[in-house]
C-alpha cells in the first residue's frame, strides 16, 4: 500500500501532517523532496508546456462557431 503525505522536519524527527495507516513496526521507504523543489519542478513543467504550445500550435483550420451557435439550446 502506498501513501503520499507531507511532513515537517523538527529537531531531527519527521512529523507527518496527516494520519498514517501503518501498523507499528512497519518498514517504509522514504523519498524526500522539499516544497521548494516540488514547486520549481511544477514551474519548469508549465514553462515547457507553454513553449511546446507556442512551437506546435493546434489549429483545425475549420469554421469557427459563433457564440449563439456554441450555446444553442434545443
Amino acid at each position: 500500500m502506498s501513501q503520499v503525505t507531507t511532513a515537517t522536519f523538527v529537531d531531527g524527527v519527521l512529523k507527518p501532517e496527516g494520519e498514517l495507516t501503518l501498523a507499528s513496526g512497519t518498514k517504509v521507504r522514504l523519498m524526500l523532496e522539499t516544497w521548494a523543489d516540488v514547486r520549481a519542478q511544477g514551474q519548469g513543467a508549465c514553462t515547457e508546456l507553454d513553449r511546446l504550445c507556442d512551437e506546435f500550435p493546434i489549429d483545425s483550420h475549420g469554421r469557427r462557431l459563433t457564440r449563439d451557435q456554441l450555446h444553442e439550446r434545443r
